[in-house]
């Protein structure tokens, strides 16, 4: 049975990457390796994997799709990227780990218990920053008026957002054929459209 890349020694991976000349790596792995990480940083660049794919596959032309998305799945679980990294899950970890400290010290009584404590409550602060001076008020946008100009011609006109429900529907039918050309389309038209 043939091994597969993945089954390698971590070390020996890391070898053929800093030392390519000197690979302690199959030339089959090698090769497969050198693919994982041109795709790994095409990905870092394009990190729609389509894109990606059809980069992969123009430089190695000779991959199948299957292939190409192997690599792709390879070079994810290689090397994680920002595009792959659960920054949330992290954050959530550090926090509890932090927490778990901070409750461990406090079982303790020594000047050393009370250290940890002080220098995980810097941490935890870091982690979670500063409370805001003034929290955001969510009533925010009713306290404020929004406006959208039409220009019709050389006449620009401001209209109030909440005012624009308060129009007559003949205005408001003069103002989307001002706006839109008035063209209004047949059933037939708009069915034509739809299965286009």
């Amino acid at each position: 049975m043939r091994k597969a890349l993945t089954d390698n020694k971590y070390e020996l991976i890391k070898a053929h990457i800093l030392n390519p000349e000197n690979s302690p790596l199959t030339q089959e792995h090698q090769f497969i390796l050198d693919r994982i990480i041109s795709i790994s940083k095409i990905l870092d660049k394009n990190p729609l994997q389509k894109q990606a794919i059809a980069l992969h596959r123009a430089k190695y032309p000779e991959l199948g799709k299957t292939q190409a998305y192997e690599d792709m799945r390879l070079a994810i679980k290689m090397f994680n990227t920002l595009h792959t990294f659960d920054y949330d899950f992290y954050q959530t970890w550090l926090i509890n780990d932090i927490i778990l400290n901070i409750q461990n010290a406090r079982k303790g009584n020594s000047h050393q218990d009370r250290r940890v404590i002080a220098m995980e409550h810097a941490n935890l602060i870091k982690a979670i920053g500063e409370r805001p001076e003034e929290l955001p008020d969510p009533r925010r946008n009713e306290k404020h008026q929004f406006f959208f100009v039409i220009n019709v011609g050389d006449e620009a006109v401001k209209v109030d957002l909440n005012n624009l429900k308060k129009l007559p529907a003949e205005t408001l039918n003069e103002i989307n054929k001002a706006l839109f050309g008035g063209n209004e389309i047949t059933d037939v038209e708009a069915e034509e459209i739809m299965n286009s």
